[in-house]
C-alpha cells in the first residue's frame, strides 16, 4: 500500500465483509490524512473481495509501533438472521488506545 500503514496478518478467519457504515473516531480524524484513511479503507474493501470475508478484527501499524483497528459488527451470518437491523451493520477504524 502506498502509506506508513501496514496491514498484519488476521489471526483467524472470518465471514465479515466490512459492507455497512463506514465510521472512523475523532482520533484518526485528527491525526491520519484523508488519503490514508481512504487507502487503509480501500485496501480492506479489496481484500475482502479477494477472500470472500474476513475476521471482524483488522491491524494495521506504523513504522513508529502505533496501532489502527479496523472493527466490523455484524458477520455474513448475522446480516441473514430475522432479527438483523442495518443500523448495527458497521465498521470503525481506531487507534489501539482507542479501544
Amino acid at each position: 500500500m502506498p502509506h506508513k500503514w501496514i496491514r498484519k496478518p488476521q489471526e483467524q478467519e472470518g465471514t465479515y465483509q466490512f459492507s455497512g457504515a463506514f465510521l472512523v473516531t475523532q482520533g484518526v480524524l485528527a491525526k491520519l490524512s484523508q488519503a490514508e484513511i481512504l487507502a487503509i479503507y480501500l485496501d480492506i474493501k479489496l481484500l475482502v473481495k479477494e477472500t470472500g470475508g474476513l475476521d471482524y478484527f483488522q491491524q494495521y501499524e506504523n513504522a513508529s509501533g502505533e496501532k489502527l483497528y479496523f472493527i466490523d459488527q455484524c458477520n455474513t451470518e448475522m446480516m441473514k438472521e430475522e432479527s438483523f437491523k442495518e443500523e448495527f451493520n458497521y465498521y470503525t477504524l481506531m487507534f489501539s488506545h482507542e479501544y
